[in-house]
């Protein structure tokens, strides 16, 4: 975007400089070559001294030079033409005359309202109406209708180019914040994602790796075959990064939209082995037909419910774990809740604390649904989540990424 502008600008550049050009060439040929006078009673350029001639070649040089950077630099370009015209006022040619003067005013008028900055038209009426004022009061003439006509001829269509370049940037700034917070959202949505797999993963292993150890010297078979859990988690935990990576980087290799490898409510046994190594009981129920439930909320509701067990199986070990997924008309609900007292670390059972509870919040609020997560009452701590059936089109692709292998 900013190229495409740049090009644009250095075109316009080249568009005043030939103009410039073209004009001063046009003026000298009016000094040097004059074919007539330019009235019954103006003076006769054949008869000016050279040194007339010099003063307003200089004039005319000023004047290309004003419409040659009309568009670099408007305000000053306007200056330098105002400045020329008010000057050439007291030569023997005056200014209206010759067309070049005027022509010079109107464009770099033109150019200072349509291109300059702030205050920009002030600038450009300054240099044009009071050059002619004092030409006006020169001459005493004092034609301001058709000096007014010409100026709102002229300075009104650069009037209206001005706010359509306004609007233009308005447009771009907006684009460039919308990006911005695209990119935002995306990386929320990455630290979301990379949170929910490396958090459950991490946990069971550690689970696990604490089991191994305490039954290590009283039940070998006990601690191997919590080790080859970790072991298995820990590959689990890789596929998904890898998946993921492969979103991210928008490589091949893999069908993201395969449904065997997305997440799902259907193949949650895995998500209950946290649960139960830390010494807890999962009770499961599931009601109505998942396969109605779209992928991308399927694969979000997935995500809650494994990092609701992941808050049961690290703050509430030994707990038991109520599991309720409920497949309405409309939504998606899935309810998790514990019995256990839990902990305080990450403000667990403060009201929605911590940056797994805060990521069930933002699955939610993706599909403009609603998340309810705290303690109960009697004690223990709670997840209720409900996601709209018809809101999968606000999921984020790398939520597919992660399915477990």
């Amino acid at each position: 975007m900013a190229a495409v502008r740049g090009i644009r600008v250095r075109r316009g550049d080249v568009t005043a400089v030939a103009a410039g050009a073209a004009l001063l060439a046009l003026g000298l040929a009016e000094l040097y070559v004059p074919l007539a006078p330019y009235t019954e009673d103006g003076p006769d350029l054949h008869t000016l001294s050279p040194a007339w001639l010099t003063a307003l070649t200089v004039l005319f040089l000023g004047y290309g030079l004003g419409v040659a950077a009309c568009t670099a630099y408007p305000r000053g370009a306007a200056a330098l033409t105002g400045l020329c015209f008010g000057a050439q006022i007291f030569t023997p040619v005056l200014p209206v005359w010759p067309i070049v003067p005027l022509l010079a005013l109107l464009g770099a008028a033109f150019g200072c309202i349509a291109v300059g900055g702030r205050n920009a038209p002030l600038v450009a009426a300054t240099c044009y109406f009071v050059p002619y004022g004092i030409q006006a009061v020169r001459l005493g003439n004092h034609d301001w209708v058709f000096i007014v006509f010409v100026a709102l001829a002229v300075m009104g269509p650069a009037y209206a180019v001005r706010m359509r370049r306004a609007q233009a940037a308005r447009l771009v700034a907006a684009a460039v914040e919308r990006e911005a917070a695209a990119r935002a959202d995306e990386r929320l949505r990455v630290a979301r994602e990379l949170h929910d797999i490396v958090s459950h993963g991490v946990t069971v292993m550690v689970l696990q790796a604490g089991a191994a150890q305490a039954t290590l010297d009283s039940d070998t078979g006990q601690a191997h075959t919590a080790l080859d859990a970790v072991q298995d988690v820990g590959r689990d935990v890789v596929s998904e990064l890898r998946r993921l990576l492969v979103v991210l980087r928008g490589t091949g290799g893999t069908s993201q939209g395969d449904p065997e490898q997305l997440p799902s409510l259907r193949n949650i046994d895995v998500l209950l082995t946290g649960v139960r190594t830390a010494g807890g009981r999962v009770e499961v129920a599931v009601d109505g037909d998942l396969g109605r439930v779209p992928a991308a909320v399927d694969v979000s509701g997935y995500r809650v419910l494994q990092e609701a067990l992941t808050n049961a199986a690290k703050h509430a070990p030994g707990s038991t774990v109520s599991v309720r997924v409920e497949v309405g008309r409309d939504a998606l609900r899935v309810r998790v809740s514990d019995d256990g007292r839990g902990t305080s670390r990450g403000g667990r059972h403060t009201a929605g604390s911590g940056h797994g509870l805060t990521g069930i919040k933002e699955r939610a609020e993706l599909f403009g649904g609603t998340a309810d997560t705290g303690p109960r009452e009697g004690g223990g701590f709670g997840v209720d989540v409900e996601l709209p059936l018809n809101g999968a089109a606000v999921v984020p692709a790398p939520s597919r990424a992660g399915a477990p292998a």
